[in-house]
């Protein structure tokens, strides 16, 4: 399963200036989309150098239709791909989309979003080979990371409609990028089933599908019932955790900055250890370091 097309992002952050420049560029990856991107990869290398050795890791971890009970498939199916090009343009799209969704959202948020779209995707391919698939269907599994790719894509068309893109060399808004690519994904799977691009899209749709329910059904769900929005209250409980976790390691840091100030005080410089001195050296590198940050606000 994979994106068959080339996408890239131009960023615009701002328009044509006083000198008539503009800057375009791609963003640095964000933290949970490093996260995602460096697992997959890993987990790639290990399924060629599996491959290499006679075993193929797609069919234990690949979703199935056989094995459609064994949960754990919906989740390391994502990270398995069919070979450099799928997981290249898997993970190009995740770089590119999933760093400006994070910046939005935050890597709590994304995290869960990019897995339960992915999971979804498994679902839709199960449910489809249940439906259209042959006796031959129940055994080929399903891998790849594009069902959480195309729920990124989703997001990112909704949330950024006008952010200009560059497709198969060509300019255009995200929302075009969008309507093209979910409906060459539509027109094929309404084309019925017979080719392994077929099985691809009906994925693609699933990872989109949870997308559209995270965008649009959880608040709704959450507003019928009269208190705060579903969506919101899982959101917030997610970048709640994340915040106090935060909190809880800076005032850690700061108790261990105050005790090595204390000795210093008392004892002298010298009787710092090794790791003592690292830990002051560290503080003080990232007091320095907001002190920047405020400087150039």
């Amino acid at each position: 399963m994979g994106l068959s097309d080339r996408t890239y992002w131009r960023e615009e952050p701002q328009p044509y200036g006083a000198l008539g420049r503009m800057r375009i560029g791609v963003p640095r990856p964000a933290e949970a989309t490093t996260l995602l991107l460096v697992t997959t990869v890993a987990a790639f290398v290990v399924q060629v150098i599996f491959a290499a050795n006679g075993v193929n890791l797609s069919r234990s971890l690949g979703v199935t239709l056989a094995g459609w009970w064994q949960v754990w498939r919906y989740a390391t199916f994502q990270f398995l791909h069919g070979g450099l090009w799928h997981i290249f343009l898997n993970m190009l799209v995740l770089y590119m989309f999933g760093s400006a969704l994070e910046r939005q959202w935050g890597p709590g948020r994304l995290v869960v979003f990019y897995l339960t779209c992915g999971a979804a995707a498994g679902a839709a391919y199960v449910a489809m080979s249940l439906v259209a698939g042959g006796a031959a269907q129940r055994w080929v599994p399903l891998i790849g990371a594009s069902g959480g790719v195309y729920g990124i894509l989703l997001a990112c068309v909704v949330l950024f409609p006008h952010m200009r893109v560059l497709f198969f060399l060509f300019p255009m808004s995200m929302r075009t990028m969008g309507l093209i690519i979910f409906g060459i994904a539509v027109l094929t799977v309404l084309g019925g089933a017979g080719t392994p691009m077929f099985w691809s899209q009906v994925a693609h749709l699933g990872g989109a599908g949870m997308g559209a329910v995270w965008i649009w059904g959880l608040p709704r769900m959450g507003a019928r019932r009269g208190g705060p929005r579903l969506g919101a209250r899982l959101f917030g409980r997610l970048r709640q955790g994340a915040w106090e976790r935060r909190l809880a390691r800076r005032r850690r840091e700061e108790g261990e900055i105050d005790r090595i100030l204390d000795r210093i005080h008392r004892d002298g410089v010298g009787s710092l250890t090794r790791g003592e001195k690292r830990a002051l050296q560290d503080a003080t590198r990232r007091q320095r370091e907001e002190d920047r940050r405020l400087k150039r606000l």
